[in-house]
């Protein structure tokens, strides 16, 4: 019901999402996903496991009735003055039982603990389950972010290209500039529109990619760019993969105590009322109520014949989940690895695309000045500005790549 209700809260509060963040995107991706659903389920379960563990000392009321008819009935074989025996050969009887445990070895708190374990187990589990949302959000977020940039560039080129005109067609009014250039330069702003165009409805694309995923009307929000923290060399993994080898390992522990238990012995507490004929008198032929108020012990020793090769059974998947647990910290200490050489070639190429924008901004200058001098064409002018262009996408390609490494390696370090 709480899972439930942080849904209902996060969808009324949608429309307050002007600039939704990374982390906000991937928090309401799990509540919409729809097996989010299943951790309520498995509470509810466990719940139901517990009671049930719980009433195991409750008194077990039993009822059972019966009637037959004998050939032979006892008969005394002799006979005695005064005395008349008169058993029927038609029986009947009703009883009620009643057992109250006193000492069941153990059994309820295991079958606590089994169910404990056991619902652990399967929380984890879906943990791993949903833990690829928060890479697939991350993915296409980072898609919107890479695509904002380059609108923005799109805007800082059409803005050039539109003043260039402007002093182009001064030019013209001097004699200086041809109409060709002119002509060139409108292509080129053309060009650029279309390129909007198609940068727009990558994007909307995209924002509706991560509506589907969030559940959240995306459609008019600008995004954040997010912050991304470089985790140390020496940071430890902790992925949900580990939580779910710990709560197999603590299942199986609880696995053996079942095994000792099993054998353990049994006290109850008995109470057998009933109404029949004959009644507890068998050499009565009346119908008589009774009752029976006793103690009974029960010992069964018959897992103690199986129970070496189960607890082997139990050594042997232990131990299996061990060898899970050393290979996946080997294969994700192998990929953290690769994931961060992959940042640290990232952080290289990111640190010198600032200064190459720069060198690129100031030959557009200079070639921007050369053409109003006449010592260019518009065809060389235009080659240099699509020069700078293609530095500052490339810059900002490099960002997203260097953001995305990053958060692969966060990601396979469970960070």
């Amino acid at each position: 019901m709480r899972r439930f209700l942080s849904v209902m809260l996060t969808l009324v509060a949608l429309p307050a999402f002007a600039q939704p963040d990374l982390s906000s995107c991937i928090e309401m991706a799990y509540d919409n996903y729809p097996q989010i659903m299943e951790y309520e389920l498995i509470d509810r379960s466990e719940a139901y496991d517990l009671s049930n563990a719980a009433r195991s000392w409750i008194p077990q009321l039993g009822l059972s009735a019966k009637a037959s008819w004998q050939s032979a009935v006892v008969e005394m074989p002799f006979d005695i003055p005064g005395f008349e025996f008169d058993i029927p050969h038609d029986q009947y009887g009703i009883t009620a039982d009643l057992t109250q445990p006193v000492w069941d070895g153990g059994a309820g708190a295991v079958k606590r603990e089994s169910a404990v374990a056991g619902a652990d187990v399967r929380r984890r589990q879906l943990d791993v389950n949903l833990y690829s949302i928060r890479s697939r959000v991350q993915s296409v977020y980072m898609g919107i972010i890479l695509l904002d940039k380059q609108l923005g560039l799109n805007d800082v080129l059409a803005e050039n290209l539109r003043r260039s005109i402007e002093e182009v067609s001064a030019l013209m009014e001097g004699g200086i500039a041809l109409q060709s250039d002119l002509d060139q330069l409108k292509v080129s702003l053309l060009s650029c529109r279309q390129q909007r165009s198609s940068l727009e409805a990558d994007r909307r694309a995209y924002v509706r990619m991560l509506g589907l995923l969030t559940g959240a009307d995306l459609s008019g929000a600008s995004f954040a760019e997010p912050q991304v923290g470089y985790p140390s060399a020496d940071a430890e993994i902790s992925r949900p993969e580990l939580a779910l080898y710990d709560a197999q390992l603590r299942q199986t522990g609880v696995q053996r105590r079942q095994l000792d238990v099993n054998w353990q012995p049994r006290l109850n507490l008995n109470l057998q009322a009933g109404y029949g004929r004959p009644g507890l008198n068998m050499l009565s032929g009346e119908s008589d109520p009774y009752f029976i108020a006793g103690v009974k012990l029960q010992w069964n020793f018959g897992p103690l014949s199986t129970i070496r090769n189960d607890r082997k059974k139990l050594d042997a998947e232990a131990s299996r989940v061990e060898l899970m647990r050393r290979s996946f910290l080997l294969n994700t200490s192998v990929e953290a690895e690769q994931k961060r050489g992959a940042v640290e070639k990232a952080a290289e190429v990111l640190a010198c695309d600032d200064e190459i924008v720069e060198l690129r901004r100031s030959i557009t200058e200079t070639a921007s000045r050369q053409y109003r001098e006449g010592v260019i064409k518009m065809n060389d002018y235009l080659g240099i500005l699509d020069d700078e262009f293609t530095a500052r996408l490339n810059r900002n390609l490099h960002e997203v790549q260097y953001i995305m490494a990053v958060f692969d390696l966060n990601y396979t370090l469970g960070k």
